[in-house]
């Protein structure tokens, strides 16, 4: 399926170019195109975006188009509803087989595949309409809009006979941007789709052109429309983030400790969640991306961790594989590529219990019957510490078990797939020099310390983030002796 992008733009040219890295952030496989409306500030000739050049009508000719209604009413914006619709009516026979319409004063937070459906006569938002204007509308801050299924039913997206202020009556003037697009389509019958769009995109503000302190909200969301850049040899560390589900300074701790003891050049890419400490430092970078919503009989953690996989893949193409990390893994030695590579399983067998009211435990046995019929071994490699994933093995193995849409603990696939017939070694806290694991609300405090000298790694579960841990990590990584 073709996927194409309309822009209908107005003299606000900073933030459409924010618009269009956010797109090829987001959705590089799209094609963009731009209706320019301006009369002070065209959009500059980009490359790789179609700009069509209306700055002085000569596309639609909105003086002529008017003055065919003598009886409209000043809108108090200068038609502005009405000519956004007249554009967005145009695109209609430049883009035939459908497109997603979006707003120039918006900016994308994640992949829009799922407005693209042919099934649909259109995908995204409707309101319920204002005091002022109650007829409800369908938002076009982004929309989808399925132009042969429009074209079926006779379906434009301007009607002067309905438009805000063209003709007489108090009805007619409550008619907004997307009003009688909306009303033809749910007449048609055909499906349509209704979607939260404040999941995927940020909007500045209605009529952005007249309005201030657009620089200061673009510096505010840069993550959202710069690319990140990965030079020279430097690795990949990706780290999810759910801000609700940190009781700490977990995250900081983590990346303090990929600071000081990770014996390779690095960027860290924290994807999910904003926290301020993305804003750090250049070996550092952000990727929103929401949570996936809850979903029966699927453990919501192994879903998401898919989602924001795939995310940072379509950012970082062209890299073989990455470090997986999580915000509560802390380095406290030095290590390298050699101890995450080096092969280590938590136990012999996953120990899952299909029965159980916690996802985790029937996932581990839904995962280890899974690997037991694919001719896998069935060991369980969840160490809770960084793994190195090849990308294509990964995405393959994605693609296979339909990870996107069935829970699994895909470490352990992953690693029983490929590490069949090796013989990992075993972690054991009383013997090893890896990982010191805080599990539980009353550990052993002497353990603990010995591990900031004897250990390469401690972490912690929910449980195990008790006030002591915190203290030992705050001293030992912005104590006096760090600065």
């Amino acid at each position: 399926m073709k996927r194409d992008i309309a822009i209908v733009h107005y003299n606000t040219p900073e933030i459409t170019e924010a618009l269009v890295g956010s797109i090829r952030k987001f959705a590089p496989e799209c094609s963009i195109t731009i209706f320019d409306n301006s009369d002070k500030r065209p959009f500059p000739q980009t490359d790789g975006v179609r700009i069509l050049d209306n700055t002085h009508g000569q596309l639609v000719d909105f003086d002529a188009a008017l003055s065919r209604y003598p009886q409209r009413i000043e809108t108090g914006n200068n038609y502005g509803s009405v000519k956004h619709s007249m554009s967005i009516d145009y695109l209609f026979d430049v883009l035939p087989d459908g497109f997603v319409l979006m707003d120039s004063d918006v900016l994308l937070k994640q992949s829009i595949d799922v407005f693209f459906d042919e099934s649909c006569i259109y995908a995204g938002l409707t309101d319920k309409g204002t005091k002022k204007k109650p007829v409800p509308r369908l938002v076009p801050f982004i929309c989808w809009i399925n132009v042969p299924l429009c074209r079926r039913h006779g379906i434009r997206y301007f009607d002067g006979a309905r438009s805000w202020g063209l003709t007489p009556g108090e009805l007619l003037k409550q008619y907004d941007t997307g009003a009688s697009f909306l009303e033809d389509c749910r007449a048609s019958g055909e499906p349509c789709k209704e979607l939260e769009i404040g999941e995927y995109i940020v909007h500045f503000r209605a009529a952005s052109w007249g309005k201030k302190n657009w620089d200061e909200w673009l510096r505010e969301h840069a993550s959202l429309y710069r690319k990140p850049i990965l030079p020279g040899n430097r690795i990949l560390v990706v780290i999810p983030y759910l801000a609700s589900g940190a009781q700490g300074r977990e995250l900081e701790y983590a990346v303090t400790g990929w600071r000081l003891h990770f014996q390779a050049p690095f960027l860290i890419v924290v994807v999910g969640d904003y926290h301020p400490i993305v804003e750090t430092g250049d070996d550092i970078t952000f990727i929103p991306c929401p949570q996936v919503p809850d979903v029966p009989g699927q453990y919501r953690p192994h879903l998401d961790h898919v989602r924001k996989f795939r995310m940072v893949r379509r950012l970082f193409p062209e890299e073989k594989g990455f470090i997986y990390a999580c915000d509560d893994m802390y380095a406290v030695n030095d290590f390298g590529m050699e101890e995450i590579l080096f092969p280590k399983i938590i136990n012999t067998r996953m120990m899952g219990n299909p029965d159980s009211s916690n996802g985790w435990q029937r996932d581990l046995a839904k995962t280890e019957q899974l690997c037991r019929k694919e001719g896998f071994a069935a060991m369980n490699w969840v160490c809770h510490l960084p793994v190195w994933y090849d990308w294509q093995t990964l995405l393959d193995l994605y693609d296979h078990y339909d990870c996107d849409h069935n829970s699994y603990v895909v470490e352990n696939i992953y690693f029983n797939m490929i590490y069949g017939t090796r013989k990992p070694f075993k972690l054991d806290i009383a013997t090893d020099n890896i990982k010191c694991g805080v599990y539980r609300p009353n550990p052993n405090l002497d353990t603990i310390r010995k591990a900031f000298d004897t250990k390469i790694w401690i972490t912690n579960s929910p449980k195990g983030w008790i006030p002591e841990l915190d203290r030992m990590l705050n001293e030992y990584y912005f104590g006096k002796a760090r600065n």
